[in-house]
């Protein structure tokens, strides 16, 4: 015997299990024995399943496996867009050689923290007159007047919305794209003002979204289990609040983002979905109104906050509502103001009253029928005297108002803010909405709180919100309250002399799988294995179905508080992006003049053994002024770091149990490329994407 080729298989299997993916692929280039040795069909799979187990291509394949067995009603509760592209998939599968050198290309570069290709998509620039060839405004809601100060030096702690949004479960991105020239394209055309697109990084391929920007002042944009939101309010104001604030109206237009095979691969469809008026009375565009937004493939809640411009100095006005937005309507509110062509209401009726929601303090409700209107100020009155089955029509199709809440509400559920608000953001699942809030010791400005906590504190309550069956929403009567436990998690930095950090997020570190069970706001049990027992093979093909598609689309149990924010304090963590079927995970954080931009890789996700996940940490702290000495001094700091990172390896001995592993610095300029200016990451493992300084979106591949 000459050469490790020459060994029996078995043997020469057990003598590449112990190398690297990177020399695994470089050995193709010895000789072309050892080419077509490591180039074998099955020898590559083999290292895939040994490196790789849990990276995007295995779990395609594994699932595409099952697809001959598998049956239309498997996939009743899969994302659709995921079921379509498995199934593109499977008719063009690549050769395991090539998809194990690209992969191991893949997770080299996440190793050494490092880009293969950096990628700029330029954004269209808002037109302050919203007029001109190509117009578009963009006028976020203002995030709270809270800022971090430490002695002389200061941070940001609210970062404004992006202009931009990626869904990791559909890997699209939605954005507002520059348009140089459109010669072929008159002006009176609708199509002349479709500035946002759909950017597929996996096809390269972009297309148009059929939403006219001209004439509109665009708040937030969001797009989330393949529904694309825009909320926006109208250019010109049609109410006058007082003597210095205008109201304008806001609107909800919504559509549907669907992934359509294609004889190459794929392509996109979006189709209009349906649109509502977002507030009753409209909204000054300003920085003292603000809303908070969070939205499912069939819900969609909002919650206000309005300063109250009494003589009194009230507390604000907060309000909360949620829609149903599972069925379509060709219905546009925004092209009929005086309401002439709205559609008949069936009796689909609130749950709790609606208070301040219909400008008045007194809970009125009011319920349409198909002959008669009755207004009635109490919820028992409302009922005295109904038949025990009332006449009822079918609702109509589109958005309907499914849950109101006034600030006695809120307060009863303790996410009513006043006058400090805590609220950073809104999450929603199928039953419950969350309100997760962040207060920080070293917080200032006109909206920190009074009683700040020792260190960091994060909060999450979550509140049930969505009836149990679809059916309750149209045989529900007035004022019918969705019941059930209130859930609070709440974490709180240790900071000690030690910088240790939260516990907590280690241990939440793999994603729960979602609950069966309506409103048990208890931690869920993690997914069962794979059942493989012939006795239940029908099962069988099912189960694992099931459980490999919803491991391509795992998410964090929206119910934890968000204890990563201070996951290693000092620094505080702006922006994750997190593939949790991958076990990959990028992280962006500051510490006023420090500066530090890292990656974190466990081993142990690059094994055969699923469900940890690996950790990839960007870090940087940003410094309000900066000369050429400061600069020397950022540099040694940096080059500090680095080496005490690279001796001491994990951070801390307990660190290294909960498996950080060993940091890996980024460049020195990724925080500008990517968290400089939004503070807001996406991606999944393949790819990082974020805003740089020129209002550029840097999409970096690895």
């Amino acid at each position: 015997m000459r050469d490790i080729v020459d060994l029996p298989h078995d043997l020469f299997l057990l003598v590449i299990s112990y190398l690297s993916p990177r020399t695994c692929v470089l050995s193709r280039s010895v000789s072309r024995r050892w080419h077509a040795a490591f180039t074998d069909e099955h020898i590559s799979y083999l290292l895939m399943r040994w490196n790789f187990p849990q990276c995007r291509e295995m779990r395609l394949a594994s699932t595409t496996a099952l697809l001959p067995s598998a049956s239309t009603s498997d996939f009743e509760n899969i994302n659709s867009n995921l079921a379509i592209e498995i199934s593109c998939t499977s008719r063009n599968l690549p050769p395991w050689p090539d998809t194990f050198a690209l992969v191991a290309r893949r997770y080299h570069h996440l190793r050494q923290g490092s880009a293969r290709v950096v990628e700029k998509l330029q954004m269209a620039r808002p037109s302050r007159e919203n007029t001109g060839p190509f117009p578009f405004s963009f006028k976020g809601v203002a995030p709270w007047n809270r800022f971090l100060r430490l002695e002389e030096k200061t941070a940001e702690f609210h970062y404004p919305d992006p202009a931009w949004w990626y869904s990791q479960e559909d890997g699209v991105l939605v954005y507002p794209a520059e348009v140089r020239d459109r010669p072929n394209t008159p002006s009176s055309d609708p199509a002349h003002g479709y500035v946002y697109q759909i950017f597929d990084p996996a096809t390269g391929t972009q297309i148009p979204v059929p939403f006219d920007v001209r004439r509109k002042h665009i708040r937030r944009v969001r797009l989330a289990q393949g529904v694309l939101i825009f909320e926006w309010a109208e250019e010109h104001p049609y109410h006058q609040l007082n003597d210095r604030e205008v109201v304008h109206r806001h609107f909800v237009t919504t559509f549907d983002v669907v992934r359509t095979p294609s004889p190459s691969a794929w392509t996109w469809t979006i189709q209009f979905r349906s649109e509502w008026k977002l507030h009753f009375l409209g909204l000054p565009i300003n920085r003292s109104d603000r809303f908070f937004s969070a939205h499912t493939a069939t819900h969609y809640a909002v919650y206000f906050w309005q300063p109250n411009r009494s003589l009194y100095q009230d507390d604000p006005i907060e309000q909360l509502a949620v829609w149903d937005i599972s069925s379509p309507s060709p219905y546009r509110p925004s092209e009929d103001p005086t309401g002439h062509n709205r559609p008949p209401v069936g009796n689909r009726t609130t749950s709790m009253s609606a208070g301040l929601w219909n400008g008045g303090g007194t809970h009125t409700t009011t319920t349409t029928t198909t002959t008669t209107t009755t207004t009635t100020t109490a919820a028992g009155e409302a009922r005295k005297g109904a038949s025990p089955e009332p006449d009822r029509i079918p609702a109509t199709t589109g958005p309907q108002v499914i849950r109101r809440m006034a600030w006695r509400e809120l307060d009863f559920h303790g996410v009513r803010q006043r006058a400090n608000p805590q609220l950073r953001n809104l999450s929603l699942d199928d039953r419950n909405l969350y309100f997760i809030e962040e207060e920080h010791r070293w917080a200032e400005g006109q909206h920190s709180s009074l009683s700040p906590p020792r260190v960091h504190h994060v909060k999450c309550t979550g509140i049930p919100i969505v009836p149990c069956t679809p059916a309750a929403l149209f045989t529900s009567t007035i004022n019918d309250a969705v019941y059930g436990p209130v859930w609070v998690d709440q974490c709180g930095a240790d900071g000690d002399v030690n910088m240790s950090f939260s516990l907590l997020h280690h241990l939440r570190s793999r994603p729960p799988s979602p609950s069966s069970q309506s409103f048990n706001f208890s931690m869920p049990p993690h997914s069962p294995p794979l059942t493989t027992s012939p006795n239940s093979r029908r099962r069988t093909y099912q189960q694992s179905l099931e459980d490999l598609l919803k491991a391509n689309n795992q998410q964090r149990f929206p119910g934890l508080a968000p204890c990563w924010r201070h996951e290693d304090f000092p620094y505080l963590t702006v922006a994750e992006m997190v593939d949790f079927a991958a076990g990959v995970r990028i992280t962006a954080r500051h510490c006023f003049m420090l500066e530090t931009v890292s990656v974190c890789v466990r081993n142990a996700c690059i094994s055969v053994k699923p469900g940890l996940p690996l950790h990839m940490e960007v870090g940087e702290e940003e410094e309000e002024e900066e000369d050429e000495e400061d600069d020397d001094n950022k540099h040694d700091r940096r080059s500090e770091r680095k080496k005490e990172n690279r001796n001491k390896g994990p951070k801390g001995g307990e660190g290294s149990e909960r498996g950080r592993g060993e940091e890996v610095q980024f460049a020195d300029e990724m925080w500008s490329q990517l968290v400089g200016r939004r503070g807001y990451l996406a991606g999944d493992e393949r790819w990082v994407l974020g805003e740089d300084e020129e209002r550029r979106i840097t999409v970096v591949r690895f």
